[in-house]
């Protein structure tokens, strides 16, 4: 279906699809506004939560915001999937830094 939309309408890319890149992503007054906060919580240190209804925009955002960081001195870690929980959410982070998570179990 995919192969017959991008034949007629010309893309060589399938639209809106996970794989474009930062740049070729369309821009708008709110998109730009997610990415200088996503930039203002870099450059401060400061923890930031994007939050949104489906489909606004904030996985695309955030990707932008990410594209324009220097690799060698920033680790990002995406976790796009919130509801693991504490421990879910502790565990990605430990591991992405290279760590064992120790965890506790109830007595």
């Amino acid at each position: 279906m995919m192969d017959k939309l991008q034949g007629y309408f010309g893309l060589s890319k399938t639209p809106f699809g996970r794989g474009l890149a930062p740049a070729m992503l369309h821009r708008h007054a709110a998109h730009s506004e997610a990415i200088a906060r996503i930039a203002w919580c870099v450059a401060e240190r400061a923890l930031g939560v994007v939050t949104g209804e489906v489909g606004v925009g904030k996985t695309a955002a955030t990707r932008a915001a990410i594209f324009g960081l220097d690799p060698a001195r920033h680790l990002v870690i995406y976790l796009g999937n919130p509801d693991v929980g504490v421990r879910g959410i502790h565990t990605a982070i430990v591991t992405a830094l290279g760590g064992s998570p120790r965890t506790r179990r109830p007595p």
